[in-house]
């Protein structure tokens, strides 16, 4: 997926290079993945189910503001995260639309700039537990990460649309704007998990055959468009 070798890419440098120039915002974990079966062209109190159905899919997230996390900007609002003194993996998202919305982007661009002591505690608390995190740890443990996207190489976050949204379980495209202005839209999954009263990233099956990243022309019209991207 990029111009190097997976031998050069343990000695951390590589690593950044498969986030910036790809067409994927994946990146590391697109990498997992294409090991598996290939990468085509995937506060307990305040995140309570508060009338899900009466939020349109296209809500935007309401106070919106960015933090930055090994070179990438994410997006934070007042659906989430809500537990922020953890700044590896915060978490604590609404079970809305715009909650279910932004723990898809915290969660899939953490697991993709994670380094190397990170990614243990992003895939604890923010993927869903299962056959396909199990095999993401298998194969990201072969790879190597030590240092942050380098400054004017880090993809941008455009927006979000939900596919599919219950209180159960979120269909989420991610729409990305990369650093030589191509375009990509991630198809990921959120789950939420009673036990711990919040949304949990759950990774493609690679066995599907499903792309979980596509290059695109343009973001969509109803797209829900994040300010200050």
């Amino acid at each position: 997926m990029g111009g190097r070798d997976r031998r050069q890419h343990r000695d951390g440098g590589a690593g950044i290079r498969l986030i910036a120039t790809p067409i994927t915002l994946l990146g590391l974990v697109c990498t997992v993945i294409v090991l598996l079966a290939g990468c085509g062209s995937s506060d307990p109190d305040t995140a309570t189910l508060s009338t899900p159905q009466q939020i349109p899919l296209t809500a935007p997230p309401t106070d919106l503001r960015w933090v930055e996390f090994n070179g990438m900007r994410l997006p934070q609002a007042a659906e989430g995260p809500h537990e922020v003194s953890d700044v590896i993996a915060p978490g604590g998202f609404d079970r809305t639309p715009p909650g279910a919305g932004l723990a898809a982007v915290n969660a899939i661009v953490r697991l993709s700039v994670a380094l190397d002591d990170q990614w243990p505690q992003v895939v604890r608390e923010l993927l869903a537990p299962g056959q396909t995190r199990d095999d993401y740890i298998t194969n990201r443990i072969q790879l190597s990460t030590t240092s942050g996207v380098p400054a004017g190489q880090a993809p941008q976050v455009q927006g979000w649309k939900l596919t599919a949204f219950t209180p159960d379980k979120a269909s989420v495209d991610i729409y990305t704007r990369m650093p030589d202005g191509s375009m990509t839209v991630n198809h990921t999954t959120v789950v939420w998990a009673p036990a711990f009263g919040d949304w949990r990233l759950l990774l493609p099956d690679a066995a599907a055959g499903a792309s979980p990243v596509d290059a695109i022309s343009a973001t969509p019209t109803d797209m829900v468009a994040l300010t200050g991207a």
